[in-house]
């Protein structure tokens, strides 16, 4: 006998049909286009099939004996096949997604560092991305369906790769994928439209499903598999969350905002506990007399001797779900102010307090700001909730609740940014609150319209004819206070009073009392 060569494949009934078979040599060479002198076929777990092609020296043929005494050994052999194979499958099942059967996080890494070993990673571009409205997909088809689908993708995107390519399934709808440089444009290409079908009914529907992906053209600068994963991850989080792009490569730019993103979540709790945060408050004015009627309540940062402004880390606050813990400090932050001006016999005026949209998933958060209030014994007439109006549906709902609750608890709410959503006039119907802040944008034009008066006039009548009151944002030029007296609205913030100053700063201007002419 000159050699026995196995091939394991998957049967036509097996969802893994039309995978390249598994060539095992289990002695001698392993001949090429040679047709074998015997074949013998077995049928294994897992819907596989094994076929031992047997090649005689000079294709000498057994006799009838000599056959069936091979036929016993092939018995003998498949036993220990099925063995080896088993093993075989326990061992890649830790580094294979159970789902889809792609490698997984660990089958990627292995890969990576193979080809990091022998320098041949300088080849490849390293991808990691996540797939468009996948849980619409979901909830369209089911979850069943939905894993059919996902199975389907997986498979299109495993037939795409070229061998010495690998496409890997981390869970959930995040993928990653190790391509060779001068075919990355053809592979973004196909995952931005994968076709694909669901069943719904008995009924095929056909469609596609794109991608967002992140993109590391690999240097020198890589050292480890690990990075592989890390740099395109944070290239596919910059396309989605700032970009707003189909995909991004890594570059220096994205790697400084990562980092400076990854310095504020890692400082932010220490920062907090050691009160690095200072409260400002920005006077809100009546137009009229010049009186100061309220003020908002705005944290800064200061971190190291910087000073860190709301825009640099509450959208990162917010992304992260850590965003209620500032909004219930610069809440007791406000209360200790008014408690302070009471106890020293200076007349305080409202402080309204921003909430973040993301604050309102706490079912008992209302209850929590009340007893905050309460705590420092102060009427909590005082203290105004402030909220930005969603066009969410289910945002909406919360908020009605939210808002509902605290006016059962009187205390005062208010809309800021009104007329940035969709669904501003109805915000006017639906939200129980007690007050609208106007966006900038109605009165932050060069030259002031008609238009613009016709709008806010509107506006602002019907707030007065539901019992809201309305504020102005952004008032910065003598022209807008005299157009928001014109159409009806008596208060207003903005520069050309103050900038959010602090608290000892605001003490002389509350004081004072006025802003004159």
């Amino acid at each position: 006998m000159r050699s026995i060569v196995s091939v394991v494949s998957y049967r036509l009934d097996s969802e893994r049909a039309g995978e390249p078979d598994t060539i095992i040599p289990l002695f001698g060479p392993v001949p090429e286009n040679e047709k074998p002198t015997y074949r013998f076929k077995s049928n294994m777990s897992g819907k596989r099939t094994v076929i031992y092609n047997i090649y005689t020296v000079g294709d000498k043929k057994w006799t009838e004996e000599e056959y069936k005494y091979f036929s016993l050994i092939m018995d003998v052999l498949s036993f220990h096949m099925e063995r080896f194979l088993l093993i075989s499958a326990v061992k890649n099942s830790a580094l294979t997604q159970f789902l889809t059967g792609l490698p997984n996080s660990g089958g990627y890494l292995e890969f990576v560092g193979q080809k990091l070993g022998t320098g041949e990673i300088m080849n490849y571009d390293a991808f990691f991305f996540n797939l468009k409205s996948y849980g619409l997909i979901s909830r369209r088809y089911g979850i069943q369906e939905g894993d059919e689908i996902m199975k389907r993708y997986s498979k299109k995107l495993r037939d795409f790769c070229e061998e010495n390519e690998i496409v890997a399934h981390f869970g959930g709808d995040n993928y990653a994928a190790l391509i060779k440089k001068d075919r990355t444009k053809k592979f973004l290409k196909f995952i931005s439209a994968v076709p694909v079908y669901g069943m719904r009914k008995d009924k095929r529907d056909e469609f596609t499903i794109a991608a967002v992906s992140g993109i590391y053209s690999v240097d020198e600068s890589m050292s480890s598999p690990g990075q592989a994963i890390s740099r395109a991850v944070m290239a596919c989080n910059y396309a989605k969350n700032v970009a707003n792009k189909p995909y991004v490569y890594v570059n220096k730019a994205m790697s400084t905002r990562i980092y400076r993103q990854k310095q504020i979540e890692d400082r932010y709790e220490e920062a907090l506990a050691s009160d690095e945060f200072r409260i400002y408050l920005q006077p809100k004015v009546d137009i009229e007399s010049g009186r100061i009627v309220g003020a908002e309540a705005l944290a800064r940062w200061f971190c190291k001797g910087l000073v860190l402004y709301p825009t640099e880390f509450i959208p990162i606050l917010e992304q992260e779900g850590m965003v209620a813990s500032l909004d219930l400090y610069v809440l007791k932050k406000s209360c200790e102010f008014i408690k302070e001006w009471i106890d020293n016999g200076i007349k305080p005026v409202p402080v309204s307090v921003n909430f973040s949209r993301r604050d309102l998933s706490y079912k008992d958060l209302a209850k929590e700001i009340t007893s905050i209030i309460d705590s420092f014994n102060i009427d909590r007439k005082l203290i105004q909730i402030e909220v930005t109006e969603t066009a969410s549906e289910d945002e909406r709902k919360q908020m009605t609740g939210f808002l509902s609750r605290l006016k059962d608890e009187n205390i005062s709410t208010a809309i800021d940014d009104f007329g940035t959503g969709y669904s501003s006039l109805s915000t006017l119907r639906d939200f129980p609150v007690s007050e609208i802040k106007i966006d900038r944008s109605f009165i932050n034009n060069d030259e002031l319209n008609k238009s613009d008066e016709i709008v806010l006039k509107n506006i602002i009548a019907m707030a007065n004819e539901l019992g809201i009151s309305v504020v102005s944002e952004g008032v910065e030029r003598p022209d807008q206070t005299a157009l928001l007296q014109s159409v009806g609205c008596h208060v207003a913030q903005g520069f050309l009073y103050d900038n959010p100053m602090p608290k000892k700063d605001f003490e002389k201007r509350l004081i004072k009392g006025v802003y004159e002419e």
